[in-house]
């Protein structure tokens, strides 16, 4: 957050992941995803876990808690950036999984105790989400929303964008078919085009070479 224009000036934080890792990512999407969405999201993550990623998102419905519970799952750290202060949770629905977040990973705010969730903090949370990461992955998104504007974000701070592809006629990728088209998200279709393309990939080990001795 210290590389971002408008970074806030104090953060709440209730947890135990280290915010300074050295590979954190932000993986975002739509309230209303797909089974496809909920497939490649937690694909995504089961294919990351040997990388040991921190895993960022909004605690909202949809990608966001499936990116949440899919790291929980696959024991790497996860933290939830809240549009409100750290003695509320939003959506109740999520109090268990905020509970679980908080033992395996953390909740990050910028908002003092008694804060809503109003709607004008949502933009706001979402700045966090994309300044505290090396990149952003967009899943699932119609044209508009918290995720297009989180990957805006994303291009603005110099973050490294993606967003994985959908049918043409899907209403939930046309904002990622957007983003590609447009140039504001690299496309890729799993974790290996993401770890390749962060050049996060594990360097392959040299092979012994063996000297032939002639008696």
């Amino acid at each position: 957050m210290l590389n971002c224009y408008d970074s806030p000036a104090l953060l709440y934080y209730r947890g135990n992941a280290d915010l300074n890792s050295s590979r954190i990512i932000s993986i975002v999407g739509t309230r209303n995803h797909s089974d496809y969405g909920k497939m490649v999201c937690e694909k995504m993550i089961d294919d990351l876990k040997a990388e040991n990623i921190l895993v960022v998102s909004g605690l909202a419905f949809g990608i966001d808690t499936i990116a949440h519970k899919a790291a929980l799952k696959n024991n790497l750290q996860t933290v939830a950036v809240l549009a409100h202060g750290l003695d509320r949770i939003y959506p109740q629905q999520n109090k268990i999984l905020a509970k679980h977040i908080t033992v395996q990973g953390g909740l990050l705010t910028e908002f003092i105790s008694n804060t809503n969730p109003d709607k004008q903090n949502f933009p706001k949370r979402n700045r966090i989400v994309a300044g505290i990461c090396d990149a952003v992955i967009v899943l699932e998104s119609g044209k508009k929303g918290g995720s297009l504007i989180t990957a805006e974000l994303g291009n603005s701070y110099n973050k490294d964008v993606f967003a994985i592809p959908g049918r043409a006629t899907d209403t939930k990728s046309e904002g990622c078919n957007y983003l590609i088209k447009n140039n504001k998200a690299a496309l890729i279709n799993d974790a290996d085009d993401f770890l390749e393309m962060m050049n996060w990939k594990p360097m392959p080990k040299p092979t012994a070479k063996t000297t032939g001795i002639i008696y």
